[in-house]
């Protein structure tokens, strides 16, 4: 069995970044859990809140690392390692120049954004904006690894970042610093996964740096295009996964937004065992679109019904043993609103299938489907703004938002599709 992944590189490179996501993810809810217990209801709804802030303003991170993806695949194809140098050194001037007058901008505005959110000291919200700089040179480093397909040792150095900030965390709380502390846990964490993804990229750094050839000069123009690209696209697949419990922050009691912090993250179990298989579609998926291969249909349907086999079992379950699940997972202070769990589940599975196909689609340049993405996730917002003052609205209002959300992608999943076709065709035609 294990042969027959190891001969398929789909697989493989799916099995080893999954084992390594898994076992980060395991770190990630060990975190949430021990948080859960340890702290009150109204103490997680704040952090939780916080969290899903953060998540939404690391868009340019996970922008990054999109980019420097794509480009390091390229750079792989064709086994460049001076050109991932410079790659890799142009970002971090970039994120150097236009990263420090953002985070002074985030210090003047973090009062009025902790009213917003019902925050009652400034000082957590600071912590974040430091491990969000912070995260924007590590992304560039997980991303390079990402694209010349190192997903062990990408795994590696987000384990080693999941397992900091829990050990920190416990300390953190057993010394009473509490949302202070968890957030500060964030930042060890960031420091972590930088220095080990560097230690692992010294492959690319010892060869760039002693690489004395002269190669063509970058093509920044469309570097900046593609930034733009996947910004827009990463802006609404986090502003569709998270506004929810940032709004939820706003709008429910610290209880209710408690409660609907540990639905959440109990639900997007889903989400991160599967996230996986949509990040190994964009990394093979965009070295086989530059190579002008044309199997990356193959690789999206194998991908597409993985994630259904798997989302199909996950809400199953939750439906089933809703109870059991949050009382195995946060304790019995969260049963009250178990019946809500199945539904979250559904909101997750069409989250996450939102997400795959937008990786393929952005992996084959097909970037006109984030603008439906992005309205759909702002009216969301507005939606859940005005109209979510209860669980069950919110909830029911995301599950309507990715429910369209998934529907507005299908068509460009067609049209790459027959674009694909009509290219083979054409391909064939010219050989015979």
């Amino acid at each position: 069995m294990l042969k027959k992944i190891r001969n398929n590189a789909f697989a493989w490179n799916s099995f080893v970044l999954f084992s390594g996501s898994m076992v980060n993810n395991v770190l990630n809810y060990i975190f949430h859990l021990v948080v859960g217990r340890m702290v009150s209801v109204a103490v997680y709804g704040e952090t939780e809140s916080l969290i899903s802030l953060m998540t939404i303003i690391s868009v340019p991170a996970a922008t990054l690392i999109m980019v420097m993806t794509k480009y390091a695949a390229e750079c792989k194809a064709q086994d460049n390692k001076k050109r991932s140098y410079e790659l890799l050194s142009y970002f971090n001037k970039k994120i150097t120049q236009y990263g420090t007058p953002v985070f002074l901008l985030t210090i003047l505005l973090t009062p009025f954004i902790s009213k917003f959110l019902n925050i009652e000291s400034n000082i957590p919200l600071v912590i974040v904006w430091v491990s969000m700089l912070l995260s924007l040179y590590s992304s560039g480093a997980q991303g390079m690894l990402s694209g010349w397909q190192k997903f062990k040792e990408s795994s590696w150095a987000a384990i080693a970042g999941g397992a900091l900030k829990l050990v920190s965390a416990l300390v953190f709380i057993a010394v009473g610093l509490k949302v202070n502390g968890l957030m500060l846990s964030f930042f060890l964490s960031a420091v972590g996964t930088y220095v080990i993804a560097l230690i692992c990229l010294k492959f690319i750094i010892v060869t760039g740096k002693n690489d004395t050839h002269e190669i063509a000069k970058l093509n920044f123009g469309s570097v900046k295009s593609t930034v733009a690209t996947f910004f827009m696209g990463n802006l609404a697949i986090t502003a569709l996964g998270n506004l929810d419990m940032v709004l939820a922050k706003h709008n429910l009691s610290d209880i209710e937004a408690g409660q609907y912090g540990a639905l959440t993250i109990v639900s997007k179990i889903i989400f991160f065992a599967t996230g996986v298989i949509a990040g190994v579609l964009f990394s093979m998926s965009a070295e086989h679109n530059h190579k002008k291969e044309s199997n990356s249909r193959k690789l999206f349907l194998q991908a597409f019904s993985l994630m259904i086999m798997v989302s199909v079992i996950s809400v199953a379950v939750y439906f089933l043993a809703p109870r059991l699940i949050l009382s195995l997972l946060f304790g019995a202070k969260y049963n009250a609103v178990s019946g809500y769990l199945g539904w979250f589940a559904i909101l997750v599975v069409l989250f996450s299938l939102v997400n795959l196909t937008l990786q393929y689609l952005l992996s084959l340049h097909r970037v006109k489907v984030v603008y439906g993405l992005l309205s759909v996730a702002v009216i969301a917002a507005f939606a859940i703004l005005f109209l979510g003052h209860t669980i069950s609205a919110i909830l029911s209002i995301g599950i309507i938002a990715q429910f369209v959300a998934l529907i507005s992608t299908l068509p460009f999943i067609f049209n790459s599709f027959n674009s694909a076709s009509s290219s083979l065709k054409l391909h064939n035609d010219e050989l015979g």
